[in-house]
């Protein structure tokens, strides 16, 4: 895949007086770049386990070891790499990783143009103690077991992006141009069918995407509506600049005759004040039938 820089559409800058209040009073609690910082620790990870093994038990999620007491499972699964260190060769999952890191930090990069440091470290904030609250209740038998690592969570990333920016394209293979809404959508889909298998997942992932159905639902709501108001502007211009291109200039007072149904045709004023075409005027100038 090749990336293209992203441009924000506009109607991003809607929010940049509620992202004003957001810098102003909570700053403190910004962290820049933070999708840059956990993938980077996801590539110190990767050479960890391809060095050490074992060290790959730590940051797995283990339902039964959360349920044990051993609360730090919770958010371990964030750095753990999101290709796996044991797929075919090192350096396949080195190349692998290095796409990861590329995609990772254009989409740090592009959430925080958009929404700034504040508003971004927030929807991460809420997305990562979402997802590991629904692994706490995984774990102690309200919600049934699930598959998270970090997938989920590089999920709701990708969601944000794709809805910020649908028209943003990736190169499949480094050839065929994709839309990244089209990927969302396959995603979503994915989702939604296995939510329908179980209730369960049905409420695990809904826990799990929380945050971003907070902020996009009615965001695509909105967009919606302006969308349906500005098809209806178009069509009433449309209709407004038809009916500009049907009025005429000269039309005769007797055979109705235009300029544009008979481009051959004279129009004179006559000594009545009314407009004829010179079939119908005599040679003073006065209306003949």
């Amino acid at each position: 895949m090749v990336l293209v820089n992203p441009t924000i559409p506009a109607f991003v800058s809607s929010a940049m007086g509620f992202n004003a209040n957001l810098e102003k009073n909570f700053s403190w609690m910004a962290f820049p770049g933070l999708i840059r910082a956990i993938v980077m620790l996801q590539c110190v990870v990767f050479a960890l386990i391809l060095i050490e093994p074992k060290t790959y038990e730590y940051f797995i999620v283990t339902p039964s070891g959360i349920a044990n007491g051993e609360y730090w499972r919770l958010i371990s699964w964030i750095f753990f790499p999101f290709v796996s260190p044991f797929g075919a060769t090192p350096v396949l999952g080195a190349f692998f990783m290095f796409i990861i890191l590329r995609i990772s930090f254009l989409f740090n990069d592009s959430l925080e143009n958009a929404w700034g440091d504040v508003r971004t470290s927030f929807y991460l904030y809420a997305t990562i103690i979402c997802q590991a609250l629904a692994l706490y209740l995984a774990a102690i038998g309200v919600l049934p077991p699930f598959d998270l690592f970090n997938r989920v969570f590089y999920l709701a990333i990708f969601f944000a992006f794709a809805t910020i920016f649908p028209h943003f394209e990736f190169l499949l293979f480094f050839v065929l141009p994709v839309q990244i809404w089209v990927f969302a959508v396959l995603a979503g889909l994915g989702i939604v069918y296995l939510s329908f298998i179980s209730g369960g997942h049905a409420l695990a992932y809904g826990l799990c995407f929380l945050p971003y159905l907070i902020w996009a639902i009615p965001r695509v709501w909105n967009w919606k509506r302006y969308q349906g108001k500005l098809a209806a502007r178009r069509a009433k211009f449309v209709s407004q600049t038809k009916g500009a291109e049907a009025a005429t200039i000269h039309r005769c007072t007797i055979c109705e005759r235009t300029e544009k149904s008979d481009p051959e045709l004279d129009f004179r004023v006559a000594t009545d004040g009314e407009e004829y075409c010179l079939d119908h005027l005599d040679a003073q100038g006065n209306p003949r039938p």
